[in-house]
């Protein structure tokens, strides 16, 4: 189960309800007719499968493709109609109940568009139509809602996947896309940070700041002076424990809780900031800045700006960039730098305006064997795939060795996803010659041997 997916279609079904429970009009079961038609409309094949999954791990199996009135292959979902009509007769203030449902199905072909085992069989292009279709009917049918804040923008209609936009070394990444989707509540944006695997200091450290920031809002109401709140921070731990994952919720929930006008993460590395030549470099970074601002700029590996380079190195101009940026738009601009411990000590201590803008440290600490393990176990949860009885102590063993084994190029869990596509492959390996006669259970079960063979060709044993 996709937890994007989840939240988004938990937010469409509500308003849906909403609907249904106003005018008396089955929204609901047209909904569920429409997304086995978006299915059908973005799959080259296996349509039918796709569904039938989707029905079974979101709707509980519900709502079996048999009993769906459906719409052909092109037309505007009938709830998207019935929620436009919604909207266009009412202006009451925030998300549009349409809205709710161009952004399910953003979502939801955003993750066919990524997924391995989905993106084979499903067009982007078609999915960018279905949605630039679900947008300029709203538009057309509700003009006046559709020009409020909470509309879709045009940039909604084009679905971007990870291979699409996967940074360069030399690039920066951002959550823009994000931006597209409905707002989490921060109660939301806990149970995310919550239900990650492991992490257990790391999560009490934002519940403090979290804290911290509802007192001084609650001090400033009451007329206190108080002094500003320093929320930049030092994240610091070996590669693959989770700092990029917690920056982007932490972006969000700054957002909710009135820190950051706008939320968004952009990440970036050395190669993102620093330039060739003589002022090229503030320029460059400035740019990146100029991205960030409203939200966080997470710089990975921040000491390689510093760290064993001479006067003539560039790195430097970069990080007064930054400094100046930070002192000049505290109210709306917040840094996190993450690396190896040593070197991000090293690099705060290198600069008396890094010392003094960065005085909080959050340290990520290596997953444990039984957390790689539930890491694992979470990647086959995602794709729907179960394993067999005996692959469990396999497991326990394979990655408390993997554990014991460390070393300095150790990854945590980007070693448990490499892992995992190599569990894939050996599975379809197996698969391969069987492809006729093999069953749904049987092509969704990981056995012993894959993990074997994978473990193998991971050269863990």
């Amino acid at each position: 189960m996709d937890i994007d997916v989840k939240n988004a279609l938990g937010k469409a079904l509500a308003s849906c309800e909403a609907v249904e429970k106003r005018t008396g009009t089955p929204v609901v079961q047209a909904f569920v007719g429409d997304i086995y038609s978006f299915i059908s409309s973005v799959s080259t094949a296996n349509s039918d499968e796709r569904y039938d999954y989707f029905n079974k791990v979101y709707l509980n199996g519900k709502y079996p493709s048999t009993a769906l009135q459906t719409n052909p292959s092109g037309n505007i979902p009938h709830s998207l109609k019935i929620m436009a009509q919604i909207d266009a007769k009412t202006s009451a203030k925030g998300d549009l109940f349409a809205n709710t449902i161009i952004s399910f199905f953003l979502v939801l072909g955003r993750y066919y568009s990524s997924s391995q085992f989905d993106r084979k069989d499903v067009g982007i292009a078609a999915v960018t139509e279905q949605i630039k279709l679900m947008n300029d009917y709203v538009k057309e049918a509700a003009p006046a809602a559709s020009s409020r804040k909470e509309t879709s923008q045009q940039e909604k209609s084009s679905v971007s996947t990870k291979r699409d936009t996967e940074a360069k070394p030399d690039e920066t990444s951002s959550d823009v896309s994000d931006q597209n989707e409905p707002e989490e509540s921060l109660e939301e944006l806990l149970e995310n940070l919550n239900s990650l695997i492991g992490l257990k200091a790391v999560k009490q450290e934002v519940q403090q700041i979290i804290n911290l920031i509802k007192v001084q809002k609650k001090g400033e109401e009451f007329g206190e002076k108080l002094p500003p709140l320093s929320l930049h921070l030092v994240f610091f731990g070996n590669p693959g424990t989770g700092k990029t994952t917690v920056a982007r919720l932490l972006a969000k929930i700054y957002k909710c809780l009135g820190v950051l006008s706008t939320g968004q993460l952009v990440e970036v590395d050395r190669g993102g900031l620093v330039a060739g030549y003589v002022g090229q470099t503030a320029i460059k970074t400035q740019e990146v800045i100029d991205k960030a601002m409203g939200g966080i700029l997470f710089i990975d590996e921040a000491y390689s700006l510093t760290h064993g380079k001479g006067e003539t190195d560039f790195g430097q101009e970069a990080v007064d960039t930054i400094l100046k940026a930070m002192e000049d738009h505290r109210d709306d601009f917040i840094v996190i730098v993450a690396g190896y411990p040593d070197l991000m000590r090293e690099f705060v201590a290198s600069n008396p305006g890094l010392k003094s803008r960065f005085n909080q440290f959050i340290n990520f600490e290596d997953y444990t064997p039984e957390e790689l393990k539930q890491i694992f176990l979470f990647q086959c949860k995602k794709q729907g795939l179960s394993l067999t009885d005996e692959c469990d102590e396999y497991l326990t063993q394979h990655f408390t060795l993997m554990y014991k084994n460390r070393a300095d190029d150790y990854a945590n869990g980007r070693d448990v996803r490499n892992f995992f596509e190599k569990v894939i492959k050996a599975r379809a390996n197996r698969l391969a010659s069987i492809l006729d006669t093999v069953t749904r259970e049987e092509y969704m079960t990981i056995v012993l041997s894959d993990l074997q063979e994978a473990a193998i060709a991971n050269k863990t044993i």
